[in-house]
């Protein structure tokens, strides 16, 4: 639903045109599901460095495009590069260690899947450029952490929010576990930098709630629990999502698994909704009173986690 993608700066440098800015800059961003990878590091610079049109207003119009494309761009670490290959082949070697959604460039002659070309985007369908606003899933932990999987690999931050998670409570465990799995998996821009859960007041001790947590967070992340409860007049503790530096998908049902056959809708976040709920569960400050005293959790739960991508995400 929010998905990575690379883009061939050579193709970039030609969208100073009005038709491509036009397509473009309405293209990318959280709200779309499809954000930029900075891949290299100097990726801009490549842009321009191909840049050759003397026209002032393409250039005006691909310096607004890129400020845009740079807003919410994926900054990978540690990637393949080769100063000596071009940058298809050194993106095609990267998406193997960990893909991309897709690879945009100007020409595929070797009729690679991972790789799109502009004049295939506005063919419907798209696979690998098609970004529903919502989707249905089956309410099991696979298939759930696999709608959000590609933000969970590539956010700083996240907050999973809703009133009932509870580590003591197996719909819950389950599904938790396996988005905490990819927070420790293999991520292409290194360990994430803060986990919040965000919940209601539950009945359990401080240490009961730690140990429980503890046996459901990977070994080395740390997790913090935050309790809240509704301030009079105030905003309902009601609604789940996962909220990430990238965007944010709210689950109609809920954050837990369901019964077999069992569905529920997921929708991506527009701008406007998302900065509110990130706003709404900042601890510095939230929209609701605190009912009991943060819990950072170090986790201790051992075993081989998923450490690469799959090419197509939901």
């Amino acid at each position: 639903m929010i998905a990575e993608y690379a883009l061939e700066p050579e193709m970039v440098a030609t969208w100073g045109d009005r038709s491509n800015h036009r397509f473009f800059i309405r293209e990318f961003g959280s709200s779309q599901g499809r954000l930029v990878s900075r891949y290299p590091k100097k990726w801009a610079k490549k842009v321009w460095e191909s840049f050759a049109e003397s026209d002032e207003m393409d250039r005006k119009r691909l310096e607004e495009l890129l400020v845009r494309l740079q807003e919410t761009m994926i900054k990978r670490k540690d990637f393949v590069w080769d100063d000596a290959q071009p940058w298809l082949n050194n993106a095609v070697l990267e998406n193997a260690r960990h893909p991309f959604r897709a690879i945009l460039a100007r020409n595929n002659r070797e009729s690679r899947p991972e790789i799109l070309c502009e004049d295939v985007l506005a063919s419907t369908p798209c696979p690998g450029w098609d970004s529903p606003h919502g989707v249905a899933v089956h309410r099991n932990a696979p298939e759930m952490a696999a709608a959000v999987k590609q933000m969970l690999a590539c956010c700083r931050w996240v907050k999973f929010i809703d009133p009932h998670l509870s580590p003591g409570r197996p719909d819950y465990r389950a599904s938790l576990r396996a988005f905490l799995r990819v927070l420790a998996g293999g991520r292409p821009v290194g360990p994430p930098e803060s986990i919040e859960i965000h919940t209601g007041l539950h009945n359990g001790t401080k240490d009961f709630l730690r140990n429980a947590y503890q046996e459901l967070i990977p070994e080395g992340l740390q997790v913090t629990v935050y309790q809240w409860q509704e301030r009079p007049g105030g905003q309902r503790l009601h609604n789940r999502y996962i909220l990430t530096d990238l965007g944010g998908v709210s689950f109609f049902h809920g954050l837990d698994t369901g019964a077999d056959g069992e569905t529920d809708d997921l929708a991506r976040l527009d701008i406007d909704p998302y900065l509110l709920h990130a706003k709404q569960y900042d601890p510095a400050a939230p929209a609701f009173d605190q009912a009991a005293e943060p819990i950072r959790i170090t986790g201790v739960m051992r075993g081989v986690f998923n450490h690469g991508l799959d090419h197509c995400f939901l």
